[in-house]
């Protein structure tokens, strides 16, 4: 009898330990889970460039883990990303917002555009805007500077007569053909932007090869300088301001004030 309780004393103690050891180990990962912001990014290397900033500030200069979660496609995706707590922060641009979230067309001053997507952001989706990284990236209209010299077209106006005539060959990356910019060029200067889909690695080497004459792009892509493009002027603002900025959610920045600090940095 003495025995048999001794043995079940032993197996209890066991059992004992090997439970409280799974639960602790799910304590330290919860707790390291918890401790731990979520990365993201656009599939363009300028956003991931950005991103990574932001992740290494944290890493480096805080006690918070971080996990990258990069390339995630367009706006959009990163946008409801970002909502459903797939990941924490990005890095986002204000012209963006303002037509791809939004889906509104607002045409101002830098500084009342941003302070209106700060209020609207917090009001609509409890996320906020942290400050600028100081530059802005955007979207432009671009062709061959030789082409644009020959055909006399330095701005979106001067696009009107070609587009009349068919007689340039226009092409759009996939999100950009289905964004309201496209909407706002056609209303403000009555273009008819009759387009291809290309992907957009091809952007420009195909208005440099001759294939397209006049594509979309990014204003601070080198791609434009080395392909020698000219950016066709918006001459009449169709477009906002393009103004990099980090967005998180309100929670992760109320959880760790440590991140707006450091962010500050890149002012």
């Amino acid at each position: 009898m003495l025995v048999f309780k001794k043995r079940f004393f032993i197996l209890v103690t066991f059992v004992s330990i090997v439970i409280f050891s799974f639960l602790l180990i799910d304590f330290f990962q919860i707790k390291s889970k918890s401790n731990t912001v979520v990365v993201g990014s656009k599939n363009c290397t300028e956003n991931q460039i950005l991103a990574e900033i932001i992740a290494n500030l944290i890493e480096k200069n805080t006690d918070i883990k971080v996990k990258r979660k990069l390339n995630l496609e367009g706006t959009l995706i990163c946008f409801e990303a970002l909502k459903s707590k797939d990941i924490d922060i990005y890095p986002e641009y204000s012209g963006s917002a303002i037509f791809a979230i939004l889906k509104e067309n607002i045409s101002n001053t830098d500084d009342f555009l941003f302070k209106y997507l700060k209020k609207t952001f917090l009001e609509k989706f409890n996320i906020k805007w942290l400050n600028p990284f100081g530059f802005e990236n955007k979207y432009v209209l671009c062709m061959q500077s030789k082409k644009a010299k020959k055909l006399d077209i330095c701005n979106f106006s001067d696009l009107k007569n070609y587009t009349k005539t068919k007689k340039l060959n226009i092409a759009f990356d996939p999100e950009f053909s289905i964004r309201q910019e496209v909407v706002a060029i056609k209303n403000s200067y009555s273009l008819d932007l009759k387009h291809e889909i290309i992907d957009q690695s091809l952007l420009y080497f195909s208005v440099h090869s001759d294939v397209v004459d006049v594509t979309n792009g990014f204003s601070t892509d080198s791609k434009i300088e080395k392909y020698d493009l000219l950016i066709l002027e918006d001459d009449k603002k169709a477009l906002p301001s393009y103004i990099a900025a980090p967005l998180i959610r309100k929670e992760v920045l109320d959880k760790y004030p440590k991140i707006k600090t450091e962010l500050k940095k890149l002012d």
